[in-house]
C-alpha cells in the first residue's frame, strides 16, 4: 500500500516518541492507517492534516459534552494527539461501538445531503448494508446530530453491533 507509506511512517515516529509497541495493523482505508498497541489502545495516522484535525475536533467535542457512548454504542476516548504527525492514540473499544470520525461534519450536514438524488442513493446503500438494523443506526445518527456531529462514513465496521446481536 504505497499511498499509506507516509501515514505509516508518521505512526512509527509517533510510536517511537511515546514508547508505543504496535502489535497489529487493524486496518487501512481512505483516511489513514490504524495500529493496535500493546496497551489497550489503538493509534491512527491520517493521510491528510484536514482529516486529522477534523477527527480530533469530533473527539474533543464529544469529550467536552461528556459523551462516551451513543445509544449503547461505545466511543473510543482520545488519549493523546500529535499535530505534527497527524496521529493520535485512542482507547480500545469492543462492540458495540462507533468509530472513525475523520469524515464527519461538525455543526452542519455533509454538503451532498442537500442533493436529493445523491442523498437518496447514500440512504439506499446504507439501508442495504445494515438491513433490519438500519432503524437502530438511524437512532445513533440522530443522537450524534444532537451533539452537532454529522456522520458521513457510515458503514459496518465503523458502526459495529455486539457479536451476540449478529444476524443469524
Amino acid at each position: 500500500m504505497p499511498h499509506f507509506q507516509e501515514a505509516a511512517e508518521r505512526a512509527e515516529r509517533f510510536a517511537d516518541r511515546y514508547g508505543t509497541v504496535y502489535t497489529t495493523e487493524l486496518g487501512a482505508g481512505y483516511d489513514g492507517i490504524v495500529f493496535g498497541t500493546s496497551a489497550p489502545s489503538a493509534d491512527k495516522a491520517l493521510r491528510h492534516d484536514r482529516l486529522y484535525r477534523n477527527e480530533i475536533a469530533v473527539y474533543r467535542r464529544l469529550e467536552q459534552q461528556g459523551v462516551r457512548s451513543v445509544e449503547g454504542f461505545r466511543i473510543p476516548r482520545l488519549i493523546r494527539a500529535d499535530d505534527e504527525r497527524w496521529t493520535f492514540e485512542m482507547s480500545w473499544v469492543t462492540p458495540p461501538f462507533v468509530l472513525d470520525f475523520a469524515g464527519a461534519y461538525l455543526d452542519r450536514e455533509p454538503p451532498w445531503a442537500g442533493d436529493e438524488e445523491v442523498y437518496g442513493a447514500w440512504l439506499l446503500e446504507k439501508q442495504e448494508q445494515f438491513g433490519e438494523r438500519w432503524s437502530v443506526v438511524t437512532g445513533v445518527l440522530a443522537t450524534f446530530r444532537r451533539y452537532g456531529v454529522y456522520l458521513a462514513d457510515v458503514k459496518p465496521g465503523n458502526i459495529e453491533f455486539a457479536h451476540d446481536d449478529a444476524d443469524e
